[in-house]
């Protein structure tokens, strides 16, 4: 794991899908699991590999990949019920 210099500056996504710049001052733990994991100035926690980004195009992008991934999982889903449907209708028709 390469070392982060602090603060700096990134891209976080609200759960709105809102872009909006965090400073980050320090990191959360050199340790274990959280070492991938910064601090922000008002004391939250962020995963650097996960919920930063170096710019704000970089953030409305990966909101965009994670948006698409929703959109296949609903259709993956709406599939299934429709098969769902057709197999009690034809159940129904032959009782």
């Amino acid at each position: 794991m390469s070392k982060r210099t602090y603060p700096y500056k990134a891209w976080v996504l609200l759960p709105s899908f809102t872009p909006v710049e965090v400073e980050l001052v320090e990191s959360y733990s050199d340790w274990g699991p959280y070492q991938d994991w910064d601090k922000s100035q008002k004391g939250k926690a962020f995963n650097s590999k996960r919920d930063l980004y170096p710019t704000k195009a970089a953030a409305i992008a990966a909101g965009r990949t994670k948006i698409d991934e929703q959109q296949a999982d609903i259709a993956k889903r709406l599939e299934r019920i429709n098969k769902r449907i057709a197999a009690l209708d034809k159940a129904e028709r032959t009782a």
